[in-house]
C-alpha cells in the first residue's frame, strides 16, 4: 500500500516534527488516501518500476529506488505479522543528524567525510521489530553479610567480625521487557539504545510506517524469550543488591528466580540508521528514534593520526629548540 495526498497526489508520510501525516509536496496535513496493492508488491504502486531489489525476506516497509515513494507491504502488516503496538518516530531526520554531529564532532581522528552532508543524508529511519515480554518473578535469596569493627587496647589492635544471615523474598512483575527480533540489527546496539518511553506505545496503524523502512520479526517469540530472561535476571540482581546495605561485605550463597511468562507483545520501535563505508568496511550508527540516544563506533583515519603525530612532534621540537636557544644566552 502507498498513501497518496488527496490534494496533490503526492506521497504522504508521517512527520515526526508535527506528529501527524504530512504531504512533503503541498504540506497538507492528514490528507492521506490509502491505495492498496492488488497483489504481492513487485512493482512500485506510483511509477511502476521493479521493486525486487528493495524487498528482502523480512521487509515490511520500503522505498522505491526509482521515484522515492514509500510503500508498506500489505501482506506483511496483516494477520500473523500485524504488530500489536507501534512507537512512532519523534526524532526527525534532521534532528538525528544533529545528534550524530553533537556526539562525534570532537573525534579528531575520524575521516573527514564521516560527518559530511553527502554522507549523513544517507541516514534512514527504520521500524525495528521487537517482542515485549511480561513476566511474573518469584525470588528467594540467601547470603552472608559481615560487619567488622576494630579497636585498640593495652597496646594491642583488635578486630571483631560478626556474621549475619541475609534472606530476601521478593515477588516482582516485569512489563514490556524489550528484545529485538531482527537479525540485521545487532543485539548489543539495540540493547544500548534503550530505554524508550514505553508509555508512548500505541495501537498499530500502518500509515505511521509511511516515510520509513520496516521489518517483520525474523524469529518467533519463543526463540527470543531467553534474552528477556537474562535482562530480567539482571534487574532482579540489581533490586536485591539495592535492598542490602550496612554490611562490610556480602556473599551470595544462593538465589533462585522463578519466572512465569504472562504475554509477549509484538511491537515496532523507531531507529535511525547511518551506515558509513570506509576502506571497504561498513560502520553502523544508530539513533533512538524517540530519545535521540546515539550508539556506534567511529573509524580511525590513519593518515590523520600520522599527521597529528607529526604536528605534535614538530611543535615539541620547536619548543625544545627555543629552550636551548634561551639557555645559550643565559
Amino acid at each position: 500500500m502507498i498513501f497518496k495526498c488527496k490534494n496533490c497526489g503526492g506521497n504522504i508520510v508521517y512527520d515526526p516534527d508535527r506528529g501527524t501525516m504530512c504531504c512533503p509536496h503541498c504540506e497538507s496535513l492528514d490528507s492521506e488516501d490509502k491505495v492498496l496493492s492488488t497483489e504481492y508488491m513487485t512493482t512500485c504502486g506510483n511509477c511502476g518500476a521493479p521493486m525486487e531489489g528493495a524487498i528482502s525476506t523480512f521487509t515490511s516497509a520500503t522505498k522505491c529506488p526509482n521515484c522515492g515513494t514509500y510503500a508498506v507491504l500489505d501482506e506483511r502488516v496483516e494477520g500473523e505479522y500485524q504488530p500489536e503496538l507501534i512507537l512512532p518516530f519523534k526524532v526527525s531526520k534532521q534532528e538525528a543528524i544533529a545528534f550524530l554531529k553533537d556526539e562525534f564532532k570532537n573525534r579528531i581522528f575520524t575521516p573527514l567525510t564521516f560527518l559530511s552532508k553527502a554522507s549523513l543524508n544517507k541516514i534512514e529511519g527504520t521500524y525495528v521489530p521487537f517482542f515485549m515480554y511480561d513476566y511474573d518473578t518469584d525470588t528467594d535469596y540467601y547470603g552472608t553479610g559481615t560487619k567488622v569493627r576494630s579497636w585498640s587496647s593495652g597496646g594491642y589492635r583488635y578486630t571483631e567480625t560478626s556474621y549475619y544471615d541475609i534472606r530476601r523474598k521478593m515477588e516482582t512483575d516485569f512489563d514490556m521487557v524489550p528484545v529485538d527480533a531482527s537479525d540485521y540489527m545487532e543485539d548489543d546496539y539495540m540493547d544500548l539504545l534503550e530505554p524508550y518511553n514505553y508509555k508512548e506505545l500505541r495501537g498499530f496503524e500502518d500509515k505511521l510506517m509511511s516515510g520509513f523502512y520496516g521489518e517483520i520479526y525474523n524469529k518467533p517469540e519463543e526463540e527470543l524469550e531467553d534474552r528477556a530472561k537474562v535482562k530480567i535476571k539482571g534487574a532482579v540482581d540489581t533490586l536485591i543488591n539495592q535492598s542490602i546495605s550496612g554490611y562490610s561485605s556480602v556473599k551470595q550463597n544462593s538465589m533462585n528466580v522463578s519466572m512465569s511468562k504472562k504475554k509477549a507483545h509484538y511491537a515496532l520501535l523507531p531507529v535511525w540508521e547511518y551506515v558509513y563505508s570506509y576502506h571497504g568496511k561498513d560502520y553502523k550508527f544508530h539513533v533512538n528514534g524517540q530519545t535521540g540516544k546515539v550508539v556506534g563506533r567511529t573509524p580511525v583515519a590513519t593518515g590523520q593520526v600520522v599527521a597529528y603525530g607529526a604536528t605534535v612532534f614538530a611543535m615539541v621540537s620547536i619548543i625544545g629548540l627555543m629552550i636551548r636557544l634561551a639557555l645559550a644566552f643565559v
